[in-house]
């Protein structure tokens, strides 16, 4: 069963509001705890929809390295075989966490796994999250920094595995300063700074939205800071809300704003270009030539991208409502302490787009409230499906209000194939997973 409780977070997410977030114990950042507990060119082509996928009835077998949490602790997962490698996060239900790990993200080399260590003190408002390494494995843990930026809480890997990166908060919550260290010889280094702007807020009585903005997707997600292959820029959001686009320049140490609408970034693997979301379309921002690829409408508004291992498509996901399911008024009123609460039921689907003729096509469709891609080779892609709450919905309808934790929706790990558009999957129960072949 998780450790967690439902019922506080579902009265935090839903009485949450704005705030002003260079106050990092105010509504906003204590939801983001509490859930992190838990929780117009060518038209693209269309192919007949196929009924949602069944993906209880199949299996699958893991090829590679899968880093993730599970409970609050950090887990891997090693060619189908799991293993446990932190045991003291705070499995409580408590309203806030005393300490959690977060952020996995697994070395180019497949050796060892950077992560974050979160700490709350709540007699001080202390909020500390530390940057610790250790092997693939869990041996030889080592902290390297307890300063890493909340608003952006991702680490990044240089290409030799040597260095990593992070932004770390100045002053405010608002001035970053990108940070790196070098492995061998702990050296610390900096490479300029940036704006975030605070003040982001939100809140839905929908479970499941909230599980994805941890996963980093919509509706309150959207977080970027990525390292481009050579090393040489970093991408970056310029607001919590997730929109906004900027590079920083590591040589020069230089920022600059790319698109102030944008959101969603990912870095193509030869570093060249940027593909991200604006509106309901795709663009590409040519980082050595400058100028901009786009914009290439999508049939549905993209929640995630990722590159195709050759480059030459971008995946992407979309949502979209295919029923909404309301919580009767005692009910809400019994379990949140206030209503309405309704949870919409999604149908989510995988897409490719043609980085030559420019089109989509559609690969896989699933009962899911939101799937993200994470990783991509040959003719398989890994992704992350966020469960909807259809099940609690029913569970806790029929009057019950035990055990919710064994009813509330996971995250699970699938993979599709794509040539024979099936899904098999992976592990389930899982958050931010870092995946590597």
């Amino acid at each position: 069963m998780r450790k967690f409780s439902i019922l506080i977070a579902f009265a935090l997410i839903l009485s949450a509001c704005a705030s002003n977030t260079s106050q990092p114990n105010s509504n906003a950042d204590q939801v983001a705890t509490v859930v992190a507990a838990t929780l117009t060119a060518l038209p693209p082509t269309e192919i007949p929809a196929t009924q949602p996928v069944d993906v209880s009835s199949m299996n699958g077998q893991l090829q590679g390295t899968l880093a993730f949490i599970r409970n609050n602790n950090l887990w891997i997962n090693v060619n189908g075989i799991e293993s446990q490698l932190t045991n003291d996060a705070d499995p409580s239900s408590a309203e806030i966490r005393k300490l959690w790990y977060s952020n996995p993200q697994i070395s180019p080399d497949g050796a060892q796994v950077a992560y974050l260590k979160n700490t709350y003190d709540a007699s001080t408002f202390a909020d500390t999250r530390s940057l610790v390494i250790s092997g693939i494995n869990g041996e030889n843990a080592r902290q390297l920094a307890n300063d890493v930026a909340w608003t952006l809480p991702i680490v990044e890997w240089s290409n030799d595995s040597q260095n990593i990166y992070y932004a770390s908060a100045i002053d405010t919550l608002e001035n970053m300063i990108v940070k790196s260290i070098n492995l061998a010889t702990g050296a610390q280094q900096e490479y300029g700074q940036f704006l975030v702007q605070s003040g982001c807020g939100g809140g839905s009585s929908d479970p499941a939205d909230a599980i994805s903005s941890n996963e980093n997707l919509e509706p309150f997600g959207g977080a970027v800071f990525e390292l481009s292959p050579q090393n040489n820029y970093i991408v970056h959001t310029v607001s919590c809300s997730g929109s906004g686009l900027g590079v920083l320049d590591l040589s020069t140490k230089q920022d600059r704003v790319l698109d102030e609408n944008a959101r969603g970034a990912v870095i193509s693997p030869d570093g060249s270009s940027i593909a991200a979301i604006l509106d309901s379309n795709i663009v590409v921002f040519n980082v050595n030539a400058g100028g901009v690829d786009g914009p290439f409408p999508t049939s549905e508004t993209p929640q995630a991208l990722l590159w195709y291992a050759d480059g030459k498509e971008i995946l992407y996901s979309t949502s979209r409502l295919a029923n909404t399911v309301t919580l009767d008024d005692n009910v809400a009123l019994d379990l949140l302490g206030s209503s309405p609460a309704s949870f919409n039921l999604n149908l989510s689907t995988l897409w490719a787009f043609s980085m030559e003729n420019k089109q989509s096509r559609k690969i896989i469709e699933i009962d899911a409230h939101n799937l993200k891609p994470i990783a991509s080779e040959g003719q398989r892609v890994l992704v992350v499906m966020v469960e909807n709450a259809s099940k609690l919905f029913d569970y806790v309808s029929q009057g019950n209000k035990d055990n919710l934790a064994d009813y509330y929706p996971t995250v699970n790990i699938l993979e599709i194939d794509l040539a024979n558009l099936i899904s098999n999957p992976i592990t389930n129960d899982t958050q931010q997973a870092s995946f590597f072949k």
